[in-house]
This record gives structure tokens, sequence and C-alpha cells, in this order.
């Protein structure tokens, strides 16, 4: 959003808009659409998590406890939706690529009953921004790239269960 108010403040400077006293009538027609044009390109950024810098990518740490809730470290975990696979050791913080699908997660130890997670995929509220502000397709590009999308931050699995997590469910 910072990059783009900028963008849009040098491009406002160096267009001279606020000086209509010594521009002819021509200049002045383009000028007010050179406003029209950043103040619509800024109302559609304002909720774009593509050019918001959100991005497709999300850091998440993963923790595993015992049945009697002690930190058990060392547990090897899977994570796994429709954008693809990573692997990390508890505890751990991992880069994933967001997804409207539910991301899976199985985490595994020697001594221990398996533990699994379905973490839930919610929508994020700049995706109805974009729908209001930028008719839809900005809505468009950040669904199917999965940027308007989260998963929960943190990730806390139970060795020997199945759970599933959800925004504020920890």
């Amino acid at each position: 959003m910072s990059v783009t108010c900028s963008f849009l403040a040098k491009i406002f400077h160096h267009s001279k808009i606020y000086d209509h006293s010594s521009q002819s009538m021509k200049d002045s027609k383009m000028n007010r659409s050179l406003l029209v044009t950043m103040v619509a390109l800024s109302a559609f950024a304002s909720g774009c998590s593509t050019l918001t810098g959100d991005g497709t990518g999300q850091n998440l740490s993963v923790m595993t406890y015992t049945t009697d809730n002690k930190d058990l470290v060392g547990a090897q975990c899977e994570l796994k939706n429709d954008e693809g696979t990573w692997s990390a050791v508890t505890p751990a913080t991992l880069m994933i690529r967001r997804s409207n699908k539910d991301l899976m997660v199985k985490c595994i130890k020697s001594g221990f009953s398996d533990a699994r997670a379905n973490v839930v995929s919610k929508t994020k509220g700049n995706m109805f921004g974009n729908i209001i502000f930028g008719g839809g397709i900005g809505a468009i590009i950040d669904h199917n790239n999965g940027s308007a999308y989260d998963y929960p931050s943190v990730l806390k699995l139970t060795m020997g269960q199945d759970s599933t997590i959800k925004e504020g469910s920890q």
C-alpha cells in the first residue's frame, strides 16, 4: 500500500495536477483523467493482497505436544495443500503457500501415535475490498493465486489425536 501511495504521490507531483493556473484546456482534461485513473488504481490496490504485499506465502509455526500437554521436540511433520508439500521437524517455523483449500498436517515420532490436523483456510477481509473496489478482478486474481486466504499462524498438534484447527481455536 505504501509503495502504491508513494508512487501515486510522485505522479501527482510531476504531472502538476495541483497547478491549473498555467495549463491549457487540453492539459487540464488530461490531468483530470490521470487523477481519476490514479484514484481508481489506489482504490483497487487497497484491497488486493497481491499488490499490498501479503503475497502467496505464509509463515506458520508448528509445535507438537504429548497427551499430557508437554512439549515434544523432534516430531517429523508433513504439511500439504493443493499448492505443495512441506516438511519440518518440531518445533519449527516454515513458509507455506496459501490456498483456498485446507492444509493437512501429519506429525510422526517414534514411540508416539501420529498427530493429524486439518487446518482450515480462511478468507481474508481484503477479499471483500477487492469485490467492492476492484469490481471482482482483484478477487479473481487473489483467489487463483491463494493470496486471499490465511491459515492460523500457530499450529499445535497433540500426538495421538486428530484435530481441526481454525482461526481462534487454539
